[in-house]
């Protein structure tokens, strides 16, 4: 289920990117394109300060590149469509940054209290993993270099007392960080694997409704759906389309000698016929009931539909299932089908009565045969 958002809202903080509703990454991208508007306008702010107030020029070029990466971050993201390309972009901007504020400010006016929200900025854009490798590679450069200014920076007030509680407060900020992103991925990810668990379980559900328990072919409920399916789909590529009714002789029989336990098992053994034997796209097979069983299919030559079914019926008889009360000795079925090309009427009614009279006149032919191969019926 898609969100609905306003216009504004969706190219703002969406970057006008389609995003299923509970997906973790909607929350990262909206929080990237927080952080990257924000800090946009916070660069922005500091290079004009830095070039008009304070004259510090070398700082405002830091400030002034800075900006244009977050900038082009947001153009990217909306351009490409690409969050994790954004992500690593918008990070590597602020990562150096940060590194050549310290390097070049040496812990004047604050500048190190602006470090901690790198590890922030990295773990919630990137994930815990990732962001926690960029913690680790800035904090051991940041930490460095604070370790070389001791007793230089701040006019030698920065001392060892002052390094010591930059590394605990950069490391506790960064722990508690992880550690809360770490909660947040997991609980996306039991949330996933739980409405992947409801999803499998409706599908599973909607696959129960339309075939039938024994044999897994589709049942006579799911006829209608299919019918008119293939019926537009014979129809916008003038093709034959064809419905045949196949019904195994003397079943009745069969199973008063062999027990219905045999008899489920001649079922299963047909339905895999009727698998194997219409396989393509545009087939569908169908247990009606009892020992009827249907197939839709389509075909660019007349000659084609009726090579079909008498594949169908010879493999039937292949299957050399004994039957001691069958005139044939082995397990057979009557065909009855019909076959049209004339899209005027879509009546599935008149199609299954036409092929059903042609089975009835199979089995009065005597059986182990196919009626109606050879007419083409309008409906």
């Amino acid at each position: 289920m898609l969100m609905k958002q306003s216009a504004l809202y969706k190219n703002l903080l969406l970057s006008n990117l389609e995003l299923e509703m509970y997906n973790p990454t909607t929350r990262k991208i909206v929080l990237l394109n927080i952080l990257l508007y924000i800090s946009s306008l916070l660069l922005g702010f500091f290079t004009l300060y830095n070039v008009f107030i304070d004259e510090a020029y070398y700082i405002a070029l830091i400030d002034f590149m800075a900006f244009v990466g977050a900038v082009y971050a947001l153009i990217d993201m909306r351009i490409r469509g690409d969050i994790k390309r954004a992500s690593l972009i918008a990070t590597l901007d602020i990562f150096l940054l940060m590194i050549a504020l310290v390097y070049v400010i040496k812990g004047q006016d604050f500048t190190l209290i602006w470090t901690v929200f790198l590890p922030i900025f990295a773990i919630f854009i990137n994930g815990s993993k990732i962001g926690s490798v960029v913690t680790i590679v800035f904090y051991s450069i940041i930490f460095t270099i604070a370790y070389n200014g001791l007793g230089v920076w701040q006019d030698g007030a920065w001392n060892y007392a002052a390094f010591i509680r930059l590394i605990a407060a950069s490391i506790g900020l960064s722990f508690i960080t992880y550690f809360f992103e770490q909660s947040l991925e997991n609980a996306y990810s039991e949330l996933a694997e739980s409405r992947q668990s409801e999803k499998n379980y409706v599908q599973n559900l909607e696959m129960c409704s339309i075939t039938d328990p024994l044999t897994q072919l589709y049942n006579r409920r799911y006829l209608d759906v299919q019918f008119k399916q293939k019926f537009n789909k014979a129809k916008e590529n003038n093709s034959y389309y064809a419905l045949f009714i196949l019904d195994l002789d003397k079943f009745k029989e069969y199973n008063d000698t062999y027990g219905h336990i045999a008899g489920d098992n001649v079922l299963q053994s047909v339905a895999k016929v009727l698998q194997n034997s219409m396989r393509r796209e545009a087939d569908s097979t169908f247990r009606l009931g009892g020992e009827e069983f249907c197939a839709l299919f389509m075909a660019d030559e007349h000659a084609k539909i009726i090579e079909s079914v008498r594949n169908v019926r010879q493999n039937i008889e292949n299957l050399h299932i004994p039957h001691i009360r069958s005139t044939f000795g082995s397990i057979t079925a009557s065909f009855g089908i019909c076959i049209i090309n004339d899209f005027e009427t879509k009546n599935l009614d008149k199609m299954y009565k036409i092929a059903d009279d042609n089975l009835y006149e199979a089995k009065e032919n005597g059986r182990n045969c196919i009626v109606g191969e050879k007419k083409i019926s309008v409906l």
